[in-house]
């Protein structure tokens, strides 16, 4: 399964999800707002994480069982930790990037005016430029980002001091502005069931990097693979 980051459906992890082989089934959470629920409301997702988490449980639920692991990116990731600490069965394992345990100050605020969010967007460095020069289209990507990262700090808060139940794989960008590595490798701390942290060149968007794309979409299939989790902890970082 596969979660996003703020602002985006699973759409906009294509190019690194079409490196993974056929027999892994895709299934991407598309939160209200965008790409095929753009008209969708979202206040109430946005103000309270049970209607996200609960919809999403529920499709689980109603899906056959298959071993399945959880690939969240940035606000994906806390997504995917709120669904594994709700329901450990949910999945097999987690592969987490580019978001600390709890959160990192730079995507942690309860409120988020436009200049904030334009920070943000800077240091994330995956909007294009002409996009935001679009004064309609500035607006609904600031409208839209206000409501992930509230969502964001939320899922965190709820899920503080929980650990995670299930095996993990933190993937970071060494040059990320929003989450330093140093933040990732927290997350140690916070698991039960085995940890494997690894480091690539890249900012918040490493994991899209031409270099970066078959080592991502490698951990993932690996995450399915009990061999990889033979040890109870472990890291590696490259």
């Amino acid at each position: 399964m596969v979660l996003p980051h703020s602002g985006a459906g699973p759409n906009a992890l294509l190019p690194l999800l079409q490196l993974l082989p056929d027999p892994y089934e895709l299934i991407g959470v598309t939160l209200p707002g965008r790409e095929r629920r753009m008209a969708d409301k979202y206040d109430d997702a946005a103000t309270d994480p049970a209607h996200v988490i609960d919809p999403v449980l529920a499709e689980l639920g109603s899906l056959p069982s298959l071993p399945t692991v959880l690939f969240g990116h940035s606000l994906g990731a806390a997504l995917a930790t709120a669904l594994v600490c709700a329901d450990p069965s949910v999945c097999v394992a987690l592969v987490l990037s580019a978001h600390a345990p709890t959160g990192s100050s730079s995507q942690l605020a309860d409120v988020w005016d436009d200049d904030a969010l334009l920070d943000f967007l800077d240091r994330g460095a995956g909007t294009p430029a002409e996009v935001l020069a679009d004064a309609v289209w500035r607006k609904v990507v600031l409208d839209l980002l206000r409501r992930d990262l509230m969502l964001g700090t939320r899922l965190v808060r709820q899920r503080a001091g929980n650990p995670l139940p299930v095996p993990t794989t933190v993937l970071g960008g060494v040059q990320d502005r929003l989450v330093s590595f140093t933040e990732l490798e927290e997350w140690a701390a916070y698991t039960t069931a085995g940890i494997r942290t690894l480091s690539l060149p890249g900012g918040h968007f490493y994991l899209l990097a031409d270099a970066n794309r078959q080592a991502v979409a490698d951990e993932i299939c690996a995450a399915f693979t009990p061999e990889h989790w033979r040890d109870e902890t472990w890291t590696t970082s490259s």
